[in-house]
């Protein structure tokens, strides 16, 4: 049987607690690691959330407009109006949404009465935010800012868009008053000759951007688009 020997017992005890020592640090520096590791992906997360930037200018600073530089599809609902914008050669590589400054009375409309009298509820998914200044994508010229019903006054600061490229004339399906018009491509479905919409200019400083008149919805405009 084996014994152990008295002369050895303290080189067993320092043995002992090298082996638990070694294993104390071993284990701190795991931890360490451990904690470091997660320090990093932390840090990825919040640097990956910090550039998956969510905001909008409705919420921050101000709203930019421009005027497309391609022709107005204006037989795909608003949908396609929108499409247009988010397609659109003009539009700011910002990131963020714009959408067309129409109305079809039902499914996008600013006013019921002359520039939304009652306030915002009478929109329904209206582009222009109340109180809100907007400006030309240059960030700098400022258009105007929004009443607290969410709609401009005119005359405006400067007017939406000063390049022209081949026509002045955009789609709105509006009235002068910000309530819709009666005439909008049935809705927005026909580019036919023998319908209507109302169309405006989008160099000008009063409510001529928003309707001058009708005209047959197979002629060539732009759409005014606002980011969202």
């Amino acid at each position: 049987m084996f014994r152990f020997k008295l002369a050895y017992y303290p080189f067993f005890i320092v043995f002992i607690s090298s082996i638990l020592l070694f294993s104390s640090c071993n284990s701190e520096n795991e931890n360490s690691d451990a904690l470091v590791g997660l320090v990093a992906i932390n840090s990825i997360n919040s640097s990956t959330n910090t550039s998956g930037n969510t905001e909008n200018c409705g919420t921050t600073g101000f709203c930019m407009i421009f005027a497309t530089a391609a022709n107005a599809t204006v037989n795909a609902g608003i949908a396609g109006l929108d499409a247009n914008c988010a397609a659109d050669s003009r539009k700011p590589s910002n990131g963020r949404t714009f959408k067309a400054l129409v109305s079809d009375g039902t499914n996008r409309k600013a006013c019921t009465n002359a520039n939304c009298s009652t306030g915002t509820g009478e929109h329904i998914d209206w582009v222009l935010k109340p109180s809100k200044e907007y400006r030309r994508i240059d960030g700098t010229t400022v258009i105007g800012t929004t009443t607290a019903n969410g709609v401009f006054s005119f005359p405006l600061t400067n007017v939406f868009q000063t390049t022209v490229t081949g026509t002045n004339s955009i789609v709105t399906g509006l009235n002068t008053d910000w309530t819709s018009s009666a005439f909008d491509c049935s809705n927005w479905t026909t580019n036919a000759g023998g319908t209507n919409t109302s169309f405006a200019v989008h160099d000008d400083l009063t409510s001529a951007t928003l309707s001058v008149g009708n005209q047959a919805c197979n002629n060539v405009s732009k759409v005014v688009c606002v980011e969202q």
